[in-house]
């Protein structure tokens, strides 16, 4: 169930790629697509998005249930981390009605040196427009700045305050609490620590693509800031998803060159006492920790990083160009779609048919001339058409 930003992409994918190898063995990984979890949570907590997903929502949280209810094996692992988002009352609704299975919370966490950037960044993709030092601010002081910056953030990584509210009906015993390795460490680390948390057997978990959710650069990150900033919510949440999380972001995550977000000097001793207050806290309970507490404080980068704010404009220019072409190429693309559709829907059967076959034989006769300086039986052929078309002149 999160935290967010915490691994659970990969854990996800893991999960998705091994789901029958984990049926196998007496494990489902709910869900028939990957976004099942989260449709289920959503209905759980009331959450009733926009757009195409909204539909299937309703109801999906009882389909869950159903699911836990039919399976044959010895454990179902559920994994969005909307759930940390739950009140009390959720969590009472939740054991309520996977009574009499044994409940189990499993909740990964990471050092916030790297916590952050990473969540400012996600958050820029979502079309916010604070720069990262108003983000910082706002975490370190939710009661001035943005109120979707500072406190939104604590509401879902106060750890604390998520462990008291599922502890409030789940057996300490029952929580498991997975600490992800520092950057450098090999990705089965992360997934052996998850596998111990809910009693799998790690050599049943794999994941296809490792890179499930690419970081932007500290340049790449900021064009995408300042873009925001000039599109002023001219685009709507689907127009949005369409042009620039799918087309625009995916071209600025293939600029490997950029340096990474880092957390500036300035804020680091800060972070490095909210860790140690954490690990406080968490060796006073009872609660199952896998991994070493001592990775949730920062280390030093083996590479520097940069601040987005201090950027010049001319470090902007080549992804801000990325961005350009990406946004044409769309636009470009689905124009062409629109236009097909319309010209294919205006016509008749008959009609339709007579156009693609000339589209076909306009096609052979240009591939055929284009190739004719490289393959002699090419060149044969647009020099006899060629002959037969200036006879009939």
């Amino acid at each position: 169930m999160g935290l967010p930003k915490t691994g659970t992409t990969y854990v996800q994918s893991a999960l998705w790629d091994s789901r029958d190898r984990l049926a196998s063995a007496g494990c489902l990984a709910f869900g028939e697509k990957p976004v099942s979890s989260w449709r289920a949570a959503s209905d759980l907590l009331g959450r009733r998005p926009k757009g195409a997903d909204a539909p299937d929502v309703v109801g999906a949280w009882s389909d869950f249930v159903e699911a836990v209810r039919g399976w044959d094996g010895d454990r179902v692992i559920f994994s969005e981390e909307l759930l940390g988002n739950a009140t009390r009352r959720h969590v009472r609704r939740v054991v309520t009605a996977l009574s009499p299975c044994d409940v189990h919370v499993v909740v990964t966490v990471r050092d916030l040196a790297r916590t952050l950037p990473s969540v400012w960044q996600q958050e820029i993709r979502k079309g916010r427009t604070w720069t990262w030092g108003e983000f910082l601010a706002a975490v370190r002081d939710p009661d001035n700045g943005p109120a979707t910056a500072g406190v939104a953030f604590w509401l879902r990584f106060d750890l604390d305050r998520v462990l008291r509210i599922w502890g409030s009906v789940v057996p300490a015993a029952n929580i498991h609490v997975v600490v992800v390795p520092p950057r450098g460490t090999a990705t089965e680390v992360l997934l052996g620590r998850f596998a111990e948390a809910t009693g799998v057997d790690p050599l049943v978990l794999a994941c296809r693509r490792p890179e499930v959710n690419t970081a932007l650069g500290a340049v790449e990150a900021e064009v995408l800031r300042r873009l925001n900033v000039a599109l002023a919510s001219e685009l709507n949440e689907r127009e949005y998803t369409r042009v620039v999380v799918e087309s625009i972001i995916p071209a600025l995550q293939k600029r490997t060159a950029s340096p990474r977000c880092q957390l500036p000097d300035e804020h680091r001793s800060w972070a490095a006492e909210k860790s140690e207050h954490l690990i406080e806290s968490l060796e006073r309970q009872q609660f199952h920790v896998v991994g070493e507490l001592s990775d949730l404080v920062s280390r030093p980068e083996a590479e520097p990083g940069r601040d987005p704010d201090d950027l010049g404009d001319a470090e902007l220019v080549d992804p801000m160009s990325a961005a350009l072409v990406a946004a044409c190429t769309t636009y470009g693309h689905f124009w062409w779609r629109a236009r097909r559709r319309d010209d294919i829907s205006s016509a008749d059967a008959a009609t339709r048919l007579g156009s693609r076959a000339r589209a076909l034989g306009y096609h052979l006769r240009i591939t055929v001339l284009e190739r004719a300086d490289h393959n002699k039986m090419f060149g044969r052929l647009a020099r006899a058409y060629l002959k037969r078309e200036s006879s009939r002149s």
